[in-house]
Parts: C-alpha cells; sequence; structure tokens
C-alpha cells in the first residue's frame, strides 16, 4: 500500500468518526507507543466505527487479534506522518486524492444516514405475493443420497478387465458382503472410497452423468444396481436415500425471501436518494467553457 493510500485512509478515518461525548481516560489512554507514534483509545474507537458487527466481535475477543489490529493502525499512521514529512499532502496529486476521499467519505457516511431512514415496509406481505406470483422458484426436484463402487477404465485395453471385477464384487454382494467394506477395499474412486462409496450431500440428476442418473432412478433405498457404464468406467451404485421432488412451503422459505425483498427494497431507495442529487431541469452548462478547457488539457 502506497504512502499516499496510508494518508488518504488516515483522512477517512477522521471524516468517518462520530462524536461519541467527551474524550473520557479510556479514549486518551495510549495502547501502543513506538518511536513518536502512539495508538490511543480513540484512534481504535474510530477505526472500530469502520468495521461490521462480526468484525468488531472478532477483533476485540482476542488480544493477539487486536495486538494485529492496533499494528495496523499504528502502520498508517507512521505513514500519514511520513507523507506529511516529505510534503506529499500538499502536491497536486495529494490534494487531488484528498478532495476525493472526502467527498467519497461524506457520501458513505449520507448513503448509510439515509440507510437508516428507510421507511420500514411490510415484508411479509411482498414475501406473499413473491411466493404466489414465483412458486416455480421454490420447486426442489427430486434428490438422491448414493455410494458407489468404481472400476475405472482409461483404455479400450482395460475395459473386458475392469468389468470383469466388477461383476466378480458384485457377485459378491449378492452372497452378502457388506457394500461399505467392500467399496473401502476396491473402489478406485479415491473421492469417496474411504466413505465405504458415499458420495456424501444429496445430488440432483443434473449433477451426475446420464446413465448414473437413470439407475439412481430405478433403484429403492437401500437397493444395489447392476454394473453401470458411464465416461469413468463401471460402476455398482447403491441408493441410500431419495427425497421426492416438492414444492418448499411458504414457511420455509418465508426468510431467504423477506431477506431479499428488504435488500432489494434498500437498495432501491438509495439508487432514488442518489438520482436526486443529480443535476435537476435547471442545469446550466458553459459549453464555450468546457471546450476551452477540453483544448488546454
Amino acid at each position: 500500500m502506497t504512502t499516499l493510500r496510508f494518508l488518504l485512509i488516515g483522512m477517512l478515518f477522521s471524516l468517518l468518526a462520530v462524536s461519541v461525548g467527551h474524550a473520557d481516560n479510556a479514549d486518551q489512554r495510549i495502547l501502543l507507543s513506538a518511536g513518536d507514534i502512539v495508538v490511543t483509545g480513540q484512534d481504535l474507537r474510530q477505526e472500530l466505527l469502520l468495521l461490521s458487527e462480526p468484525e468488531r466481535t472478532k477483533t476485540l475477543a482476542a488480544p493477539d487479534q487486536l495486538k494485529k489490529f492496533l499494528n495496523q493502525i499504528y502502520q498508517g499512521k507512521r505513514m500519514i506522518a511520513e507523507a506529511e514529512r516529505l510534503g506529499l499532502d500538499q502536491t497536486p496529486l495529494g490534494q487531488a486524492h484528498l478532495v476525493a476521499a472526502r467527498r467519497q467519505a461524506l457520501s458513505a457516511v449520507l448513503r448509510e444516514h439515509v440507510r437508516q431512514q428507510v421507511e420500514p415496509t411490510d415484508f411479509t406481505a411482498l414475501a406473499r405475493e413473491h411466493y404466489a406470483v414465483r412458486r416455480d422458484e421454490f420447486q426442489l426436484p427430486e434428490r438422491f443420497k448414493a455410494a458407489h463402487i468404481l472400476k475405472k477404465v482409461q483404455c479400450d485395453c482395460e475395459r473386458d478387465e475392469q468389468r470383469r471385477r466388477i461383476e466378480q464384487l458384485r457377485v459378491r454382494l449378492q452372497a452378502g458382503e457388506d457394500f461399505a467394506a467392500l467399496a473401502k477395499a476396491e473402489s478406485e474412486d479415491t473421492g469417496s472410497a474411504a466413505k465405504g462409496g458415499d458420495l456424501g450431500d444429496w445430488i440432483k440428476r443434473e449433477d451426475v452423468v446420464a446413465p448414473f442418473a437413470e439407475a439412481l432412478t430405478k433403484l429403492n433405498p437401500g437397493e444395489v444396481s447392476d454394473v453401470v457404464e458411464t465416461q469413468f468406467g463401471f460402476h455398482l451404485i447403491k441408493l441410500l436415500d431419495r427425497q421426492p421432488a416438492r414444492l418448499q412451503s411458504f414457511e420455509e422459505v418465508q426468510p431467504s425471501i423477506e431477506q431479499h425483498l428488504r435488500k432489494t427494497y434498500v437498495q432501491e431507495q438509495l439508487r432514488k436518494h442518489a438520482l436526486s442529487y443529480l443535476p435537476g431541469a435547471d442545469a446550466k452548462y458553459d459549453e464555450t467553457a468546457m471546450e476551452a478547457f477540453s483544448r488546454g488539457q
């Protein structure tokens, strides 16, 4: 991060700090010092204002986290001091950046102020309307939990031998051997073999290749397929569980719908508010001055 960037950050911290009453002893206490640079409680309080609540909690939760944060504050203050010593804050570029930083900082504070002033609305009613109109969005497809044993086929020369091996495993399963134990010992899918062939999370038809999906749909929970050939090799597939396709109830999806609507509503209000600050119908442009300025650049 450049010296000038730290200078701008330091100004942002100063601009965004809010009044918290008269400075008390905690604000004036020096939390970190090195050389002629100090970090006070007030410095810390100001920077914490710029963090989200989870970030503040994490920062204050452990001494190591707080020390790391104080080091960052110290580094910024020291680089600001160096930039000022070099006179970078007085250069045209430095002045331009500082003006832009002030504009951006106060605009951000204004947006947050507007966000807090947004009138609440009945998002529950809006969520019910959204659910009724867009029910297709809340349709859950059929899902499966499955395990498999794989014998890979990497070339045509391996195909017959790997089919023979998978057929032998199928015979052993029919004779009563445990699927999970056999998968651990024989499956060539390194991702699932150690878990007894279990593929883990719920899967949908589109999550797997077509022959594998077709075999799944023909099984009942607990059943094992015939040998299934895919582009990866030969499989024996066991269906562990199945969830039929269904429409989620309004109660299931209400929180996510309301969260989405609230976010959209607030963003729209902020957008409208921002537009109100654009030049109005009475705006006048001096075309001659603009042209002269362009030529001068």
